[in-house]
């Protein structure tokens, strides 16, 4: 059973993108930019009306964060204490659905975190997605706010990030 604050907060391994199983060939093409390549803008419009009309794969933009981060993140703006818990694999699952709902709450928006394919990150935070952005996109200033709000709570790891397109993890496996 997993009670202490030692335990709680044992710190996770980061990912070591040397040897990861992910190449650079498997990612999209995306530049750190908003604006997304052509081949990846979903047309709701034709989808609609085109009956083989194909979606493009869906992208999250936002930045990338590990399991660490969320330890840290939870440890750091002392976030209620998670009840005991038979294994590190539920431990974290609830800590990282605590933070997200305390940065959602700061935030004043619904940030979604993602598992991406990514050889760097275990996850991400996602602000948006490419099939839903031209709905949920804030204004600048809000979008601004939002930015800053998230670097501001996660701290260094977050700071020295530009925000990203990511792909799914799951989307590449089947």
């Amino acid at each position: 059973m997993i009670t202490t604050d030692e335990e709680i907060y044992h710190p996770c391994p980061r990912p070591d993108p040397t040897q990861s199983w992910i190449k650079p060939e498997d990612l999209p093409k995306c530049s750190t930019e908003k604006t997304l390549p052509e081949e990846y803008r979903f047309n709701a419009r034709r989808f609609r009306l085109e009956p083989g009309y194909i979606k493009p794969r869906k992208l999250f933009y936002g930045f990338g964060v590990d399991i660490q981060d969320f330890l840290d993140y939870h440890q750091r703006h002392k976030l209620p204490r998670p009840p005991p818990m038979d294994n590190q694999a539920s431990l974290w699952h609830y800590i990282m659905d605590d933070v997200m709902e305390d940065l959602n709450a700061h935030c004043c928006f619904e940030l979604e975190r993602i598992l991406p394919l990514s050889p760097k990150y275990d996850c991400a935070i996602a602000l948006y997605n490419s099939h839903h952005i031209s709905v949920t996109e804030l204004e600048d200033d809000e979008e601004e706010d939002v930015i800053r709000i998230i670097k501001e709570r996660f701290g260094d790891v977050v700071a020295a990030q530009r925000p990203q397109w990511f792909s799914l993890l799951m989307d590449s496996t089947h």
